[in-house]
């Protein structure tokens, strides 16, 4: 087994992960990305080149038959040349409304300086907690309000494109660093 793999303390497989959406619903994607940050607290964030050009953190799509943690290193080499090592699960963020499952992982730069890899990702930059851009979507800025708070395992349904399920988060307890 990879080193890189298994340094994740809890084991991670795509049935698991799906299970966690709804009973007897599958998600019809799942996603993982990378919360890297500087010597100086700032969080690395990539601004895609197509699309609406949104910031995120780097990641991807789970492909069929791969695993979370090999899709995340494929991710993030393939958008800013970089490897990584991981070191927790900062969070699962589900949206039932889009079949759409995130995996967040807390991550190291190990090898390599992170650039922007073309056509892709045409931006990389650190950004510190206050001066975060404003082509951030909700669900992305949660996930990285939950990365500059030390979360790990925490669970998030959201029910909308900018809402937190209410009822579901009432009743998860938030794990956080201390």
């Amino acid at each position: 087994m990879h080193p890189l793999i298994a340094s994740i303390a809890v084991p991670l497989s795509r049935s698991l992960i799906l299970s966690l959406a709804r009973p007897g619903h599958t998600m019809s994607t799942v996603g993982v990305f990378a919360s890297i940050f500087d010597s100086s607290r700032r969080i690395l964030l990539v601004r895609h080149g197509y699309g609406s050009r949104q910031w995120s953190t780097p990641g991807g799509c789970v492909e069929p038959g791969e695993s979370p943690v090999t899709a995340l290193l494929r991710e993030v080499t393939e958008e800013i040349a970089c490897e990584i090592r991981i070191s927790h699960l900062i969070g699962v963020y589900a949206k039932p409304y889009r079949d759409d499952l995130v995996l967040s992982f807390h991550a190291t730069i190990v090898s390599g300086i992170p650039r922007a890899c073309p056509p892709e990702i045409s931006d990389v930059v650190f950004f510190s907690r206050d001066s975060l851009p404003r082509e951030l979507g909700f669900t992305r800025r949660i996930r990285i309000e939950d990365a500059f708070g030390g979360c790990r395992g925490i669970v998030r349904v959201f029910d909308s494109a900018d809402s937190l399920a209410p009822s579901f988060d009432a009743h998860v307890p938030r794990h956080t660093k201390t």
